[in-house]
């Protein structure tokens, strides 16, 4: 079965195959730049109305097309897509000759599905690796979160909050990533520092030992706190309004009243 397939990739192909994969191999990503113009659509794919596609397009325009679409070998050297049809639908809205796509049979989808999901409940996953098998199944497989919550057991807010794992700055994830102190509770409130340096401040206090999910939350608190405000008030007159702003303290009756005096005294000695 697999020499049919390899001969019927190396029909199609005029000199040197666009395949960058061995077609045999099982074990290798079979990844491959295929033209848009050799692929089909699913037609008994269930979702008929792809929703507004200017946002995936503006973001494929400007970054390129980050997950690849998944697509079956079809008859007479053509493809079926497998999952992908807004990313699809949006590249070909932009024109685009060719996309990048992984090569699979349904079966092997269908197979690797189940063993993201068998994976994501094991006892010692990492929580970087949840958050990634995560984003994975929701790309790569057309999976809505509730559609995942649904398959690994977990509602939506949980599966929402293991992906915010994914905002930490991108050397500090792949440091956290082969930590034990990685607890996913202390890594969701790290990542949401929005502050790259303010997240690396709080990993070493973690690794020291300094630093709880509670004592996370108040530093996190503290860090992004904001200076006080000017304390301004306003008094609404018929014809004017006048505002009295204060560099510190609180705008109480007795201050508002000696600055007014004082600025009317001292706007009298002006003119």
């Amino acid at each position: 079965m697999a020499l049919g397939l390899k001969d019927r990739l190396a029909r199609q192909a005029t000199g040197q195959s666009r395949l960058t994969f061995d077609p045999t191999g099982r074990d290798e990503p079979r990844l491959a730049i295929l033209p848009l113009a050799l692929i089909d659509p699913d037609p008994n794919q269930p979702r008929k109305h792809l929703g507004d596609l200017a946002d995936l397009a503006s973001s494929i325009r400007e970054q390129g097309l980050i997950n690849p679409l998944v697509v079956e070998v079809a008859e007479g050297g053509r493809y079926c897509l497998i999952t992908g049809e807004r990313r699809f639908a949006a590249c070909q809205t932009l024109g685009l000759a060719e996309a990048p796509c992984i090569i699979r049979t349904v079966a092997e989808h269908a197979r690797l599905t189940v063993q993201l999901i068998e994976n994501i409940h094991r006892k010692d996953l990492h929580p970087v690796e949840e958050a990634r098998a995560f984003k994975r199944l929701l790309d790569e497989f057309n999976l809505t979160q509730r559609d995942l919550a649904g398959r690994v057991g977990k509602s939506v807010a949980g599966i929402n909050q293991t992906l915010r794992i994914l905002d930490l700055e991108p050397g500090l994830l792949a440091v956290v990533q082969t930590s034990e102190h990685a607890t996913k509770s202390v890594l969701l409130e790290i990542a949401k520092e929005p502050d790259p340096a303010r997240q690396q401040s709080l990993w070493r206090r973690v690794q020291n030992g300094e630093l709880t999910v509670h004592q996370a939350r108040t530093a996190k608190r503290a860090g992004s706190s904001q200076q006080p405000k000017k304390v301004r008030t306003v008094i609404e007159l018929p014809d004017a309004t006048v505002a009295v702003k204060f560099r510190s303290g609180q705008a109480t009756a007795e201050r508002v009243c000696q600055s007014l005096e004082l600025a009317l005294s001292t706007y009298r000695s002006q003119v």
